[in-house]
């Protein structure tokens, strides 16, 4: 999620920052969870009332149980089954069919209401799934849910009945429905504490990560025009306990999350300054930049500024080598405190790049208050801009921009020659990505420019379908 500067503050301490490069893949496992459990119930009751209904001659009735499987469908096979919006419309369109039922579903002599009790699997699975800062789809959404459920439990909506079902039909249905709202309930809760013991388990493995070794950095090449080598970006990978190697989106948002971040950040940053100090023994390497994510948490972190110098300090090496790569959206954070940090490691001689440029609200203004000498565009802007004319303008504009603050451009994603031309045509001379060099281990980054002239980097090419690792 991208979220617009300055919209909303977060507490200065960072306790509510998500990663915004991160964070939504931290989710996407268990809005897919929630929406696969909400499609099958939709499509399966949905099916076998619409049938029963016009089994009995009632086709009005039935109509709504269609709209019912037709949200169904779209729960299971519409749109990103991982994004957060689509999610939002599958549960709006399951309160207003539960909404439209609920006012059918009125009792009759012994008979109860009880297809409102499904407003409470949808409310409590709002409020998990949903990001708290999202405040109508997590909290307006959820109460409202509620509310339907209290005004409908207590007969306040009693009186708007348009149409009943047969009474044996409504006999059968009352006992479903609560049978079923109750096993949904109980499969979300579920679905929750699973997901609480998951974080839980990983929160105390990756507090042990750092001190186990278990914290692995790749690089990924950053070259000029010609292909010569600039320096290379960390990339950091986590060696689970299991033997798997996860990738940031696994872990990175638990981190700030839990303030682990920190420990984790400067486990990085060490290995880059000792990387640093290895390449100033080696003439063909001595000159190479390299570039460390910074999470907004560690700028936070009112000790963050004294820790690397510290690092630097104890690795002898220079900080003009080193570049800190801050995401553009973490700017809506407290950017008073982060803008002082930031200029305090500008003054040790550390550069700062904005990285995933034109994803964030951030204005030019605020940019020009920042120690920024970079811009790295988004690879999406990359992506999209060799098929579409509007987008291909819009990535001009953004490189002329960087050249109007005396910023250098750097494009990310670039996994192929026509994309480098088109960047170059523009005057984007320096570039990252699989066209390059993939992320790798030092050892190989190392191989990779003393095998090859700094020219012929540019022919390194791996194709474009390959899978991303960031």
């Amino acid at each position: 999620m991208k979220s617009k500067a300055g919209a909303e503050r977060a507490p200065s301490n960072g306790e509510d920052w998500v990663s915004l490069k991160f964070r939504d893949g931290n989710r996407s496992h268990k809005i897919r969870t929630i929406r696969k459990l909400a499609g099958i119930s939709c499509t399966a009751v949905g099916a076998v009332w619409t049938a029963c209904y016009l089994l009995n001659g009632r086709p009005g009735l039935a109509l709504a149980f269609v709209c019912l499987v037709a949200v169904g469908v779209l729960a299971l096979y519409g749109g990103k089954h991982g994004d957060e919006a689509s999610l939002s419309l599958v549960a709006h369109g399951i309160f207003l069919v539960v909404l439209v039922i609920s006012l059918i579903d009125a009792p009759i002599g012994n008979v109860p209401r009880t297809v409102h009790t499904f407003f409470l699997p949808l409310a409590v699975g709002a409020q998990f799934v949903f990001d708290r800062r999202r405040r109508y789809r997590a909290i307006v959404f959820p109460l409202a849910c509620l509310a339907m459920f209290v005004a409908f439990g207590t007969g306040l909506l009693d009186v708007i009945a348009p149409v009943s079902p047969p009474l044996h039909v409504r006999m059968a249905g009352a006992a479903s429905n609560l049978v079923l709202a109750s096993a949904l309930l109980a499969g979300v809760v579920h679905i929750y504490r699973s997901d609480v013991n998951a974080r839980i388990s990983l929160e105390r493995e990756l507090a042990r990560a750092v001190g186990n070794r278990e914290i692995e950095v790749l690089y990924q090449p950053q070259v000029d025009a010609t292909g010569a080598m600039l320096g290379a970006e960390t990339l950091v990978r986590w060696r689970h306990p299991s033997g798997k190697l996860l990738t940031p989106d696994k872990f990175i948002p638990l981190a700030e999350e839990s303030q682990l971040i920190r420990e984790v950040g400067l486990e990085v940053l060490r290995q880059a300054c000792a990387t640093l100090r290895r390449w100033s023994q080696d003439p063909a390497l001595s000159r190479l930049v390299v570039a460390v994510n910074v999470s907004p948490v560690q700028l936070l972190d009112a000790g963050f500024v004294a820790s690397v110098r510290q690092v630097i300090a104890e690795a002898e090496v220079s900080p003009s080598l080193l570049e800190f790569e801050l995401t553009e959206s973490a700017l809506y954070v407290d950017t008073g405190a982060m803008r002082g940090r930031m200029h305090e490691l500008k003054a040790l001689g550390i550069g700062w790049a904005l990285d995933d440029f034109g994803t964030g609200f951030s204005s030019l203004a605020m940019l020009r208050t920042l120690p920024v000498t970079k811009l790295k565009i988004d690879r999406q802007f990359v992506n999209d801009a060799r098929a579409d004319d509007s987008a291909r303008q819009l990535l001009a504009k953004i490189v002329e921009i960087s050249a109007i603050m005396g910023m250098v451009a750097l494009a990310e994603g670039v996994e192929d020659a026509q994309q480098r031309e088109m960047l170059a045509a523009m005057g984007c001379l320096h570039f990252q990505g699989f066209l390059f060099g993939r992320p790798q281990p030092v050892q190989d980054l190392e191989r990779l420019i003393t095998r090859q002239p700094a020219p012929m980097l540019a022919a390194a090419a791996v194709p474009a379908a390959a899978p991303r690792a960031r």
